[in-house]
């Protein structure tokens, strides 16, 4: 989706040069996994906290993300609303479980 088209003039029927992340698909979480956080996290969705400053928070689906030539696998998770895990402060990376989570500190 292009946000600007009022600064340049292209239809979008035809491809452009703008490299903008596009979801080009949506998979189910197949295990239990888990977004980890540390440092101040309210969330009130986490479901583990730990002594150490980590948060869990369960992935809700995976998306496979293409920006330009690049693809990446990436987390959303529901909270007030559907949110890229990786987009929130203190993302550490994905974890099965705390013992998994606690080898990122």
């Amino acid at each position: 989706m292009c946000n600007h088209c009022h600064e340049h003039g292209h239809d979008h029927s035809h491809d452009h040069d703008h490299h903008h992340p596009e979801i080009v698909q949506i998979m189910p979480v197949q295990t239990p996994l888990f977004a980890v956080y540390k440092g101040d996290v309210n969330f009130k969705y986490a479901v583990d906290k730990s002594l150490n400053g980590l948060s869990l928070i369960p992935v809700l689906f995976l998306g496979l993300i293409k920006l330009g030539e690049k693809s990446m696998v990436e987390g959303f998770f529901a909270s007030d609303a559907i949110r890229s895990c990786e987009e929130v402060e203190g993302f550490k990376g994905y974890a099965s479980s705390m013992e998994d989570a606690e080898k990122f500190i």
